[in-house]
């Protein structure tokens, strides 16, 4: 299984409340219909004030070519301009890596 994993920053000015509520009732929906997603979760920090990241997005497909045919549809093109609507784009970070279960 292969994981895209976004670090994202909530928008300058944006209350986190207001940062989560986005996410989880704008966002997440319409990312659910990116094609060839497997699983989509998203994790808000408890202390953003002491964190790195706000939140933390896990997307994960089959393979990375699935990753890039996401991106170019209809739906991975909204998510990604949906994302200047609530985080700071330029200091998110990304990371495409092949994940291996050690405990389940």
């Amino acid at each position: 299984m292969i994981k895209l994993v976004v670090g994202l920053v909530c928008k300058d000015g944006m209350s986190i409340e207001a940062f989560e509520a986005h996410w989880h009732d704008e966002h997440a929906p319409r990312a659910g219909e990116i094609p060839n997603l497997e699983k989509y979760t998203t994790a808000v920090a408890l202390d953003p004030d002491e964190s790195a990241y706000d939140g933390i997005a896990e997307l994960y497909f089959d393979s990375p070519e699935d990753i890039e045919t996401a991106f170019d549809s209809e739906a991975g093109r909204w998510a990604l301009a949906d994302l200047e609507n609530f985080t700071e784009t330029d200091e998110n970070t990304q990371m495409v890596l092949e994940e291996t279960v050690q405990v389940e």
